[in-house]
């Protein structure tokens, strides 16, 4: 797992494995500049997109207004990524409301990092 966070912009990418990164992907966005990818044949977690990163982790709980926008069998594939140890020290998404939280991470504030 590797994390660049770009203070600038104020957007994290939480890339989980790297050798996925040149497969063929599928994008869930999750909210607004808040995007998942995964692999599209094997739906291995990617890469997390995380737009206005700071701001979010403030909020004790906000709406994943794309959560619901996603067909249902989609939302079934992604339920165990999305509890999965690696997406889960994140994010926590709430799949009946589409609420959730974004978790502060305490790599982050270890290691300054920047794009």
């Amino acid at each position: 797992m590797r994390l660049i966070y770009d203070s600038e912009g104020d957007v994290l990418n939480i890339i989980f494995d790297e050798r996925l990164r040149r497969a063929q992907k599928i994008a869930y966005e999750l909210q607004d500049g808040f995007i998942l990818y995964v692999a599209a044949d094997s739906m291995q977690p990617i890469q997390l997109t995380v737009v206005n990163y700071q701001r979010l982790t403030q909020l004790p709980r906000f709406l994943f207004s794309g959560w619901k926008k996603i067909k249902t069998a989609e939302r079934k594939k992604l339920l165990p990524i999305l509890n999965s140890p690696a997406l889960s020290s994140f994010l926590q998404l709430d799949p009946t409301t589409g609420f959730g939280s974004v978790s502060r991470s305490v790599m982050l504030d270890a290691f300054p990092l920047a794009a």
